[in-house]
Parts: structure tokens; C-alpha cells; sequence
């Protein structure tokens, strides 16, 4: 957004960038809500002991590690999907961004919340619900970045970047396990 000026047209394509986001994020979670199926025959209990196992293992790993050593690319998507004008260029960047996959995973939140989908098998649409949640997140920095402007937001990441990833997967890691036990333990 550094080459388009005004608040009014940054929100806007801010808006298409957030409605890829979602919508790639959706799918991610249609997907795995798909795989979960192949989960479902396994004991309740057994499901949830491993869910609380991975969960504990992936959080201390993103709090102990610099950077968070889990299968994702990090290749950074293209500048091409831009060629066709910003408003359609931010769609399929937001929609390639959100589903996780082709982009850089900087936390370990997104891994806790596919072992989620993955054990806690809950219905289909819970699991895409959730995928939008977590594309329409991804979208937050950069409406962060529109409002507070670019020195500012630079200022705020370079002082609290990893610590809000790390408290994050934390964050992610309790409220994910407590709906894990409500669904599957009690």
C-alpha cells in the first residue's frame, strides 16, 4: 500500500485484500474440515491427548525458537498478482495470503488451530468459520498499517513482533484446547 496514496483508496483496497484473505482462509478451513473426516473413526480421548500434547510441544517450540522451524514456504508471493490493477491484485494476493499455505507462517497459532480442525473433528462449517477467522486476521496489519502509518507501525513491529507472535500462540493454544475439552473431554 506504500504506492497508493489516501486514506480513502487504501481502505479500499484494503477491503479487497481482507476478502481474499477471508476467502483463501475459508478454504484452508473447508479443507482440513475435509481431512478431519479421515481422523474421525479415532477414540474422542485419544484425539483430544494428542491435541493437548501437540499443542503443548508447538507452543513451547515458538517460545523457546527465534524463528518458528515448521513446514511453511517462504517465498514471498509474487508482484505479479498485482499486473491486473491493485483492487483485483490485493483479492488474489489476500486470497493466496489467507489460505497459509504460500506465505510465511510466523507464529505457531495457525499450526494450532489446523490440529484443531484435524482432532477435534467439529462440523464443517465450524471449520470454515475458523479458517475465515484466521485469514481475515492476517489482514489486520495491514489495516494497522493504514491507520497508524507507516513510521509508526514500523516503530510499534520493530519493538513488539515476535513478542505478539509468541502471545498469540499462547493466546491460541488455551482458547483452543478449553473448546477442545468442552467439545471432547467434558
Amino acid at each position: 500500500m506504500a504506492s497508493v496514496r489516501g486514506r480513502q483508496r487504501q481502505l479500499s483496497l484494503w477491503g479487497a485484500f481482507a476478502a481474499g484473505t477471508t476467502l483463501g482462509g475459508a478454504t484452508t478451513g473447508l479443507a482440513l474440515g475435509v481431512l478431519a473426516g479421515l481422523v474421525s473413526p479415532v477414540p474422542e480421548q485419544v484425539r483430544l491427548v494428542l491435541l493437548v500434547v501437540l499443542v503443548l510441544a508447538l507452543v513451547v517450540l515458538d517460545a523457546l525458537t527465534p524463528r518458528l522451524p515448521l513446514p511453511q514456504r517462504s517465498i514471498l508471493i509474487p508482484q505479479e498478482v498485482f499486473a491486473r490493477g491493485m483492487a483485483r491484485g490485493g483479492l488474489r494476493f489476500g486470497l493466496e495470503y489467507g489460505c497459509g499455505w504460500r506465505t510465511l507462517v510466523p507464529s505457531a497459532a495457525a499450526y494450532l488451530a489446523a490440529l484443531f480442525v484435524l482432532l477435534v473433528v467439529p462440523p464443517w462449517w465450524v471449520a470454515v468459520l475458523l479458517g475465515a477467522a484466521f485469514g481475515l486476521s492476517r489482514s489486520w496489519a495491514v489495516l494497522l498499517w493504514i491507520g497508524l502509518g507507516s513510521p509508526g507501525w514500523q516503530t510499534f513491529l520493530a519493538g513488539h513482533s515476535r513478542v505478539l507472535e509468541r502471545t498469540g500462540s499462547v493466546l491460541a493454544g488455551l482458547l483452543l484446547l478449553a473448546a477442545a475439552w468442552s467439545r471432547l473431554g467434558g
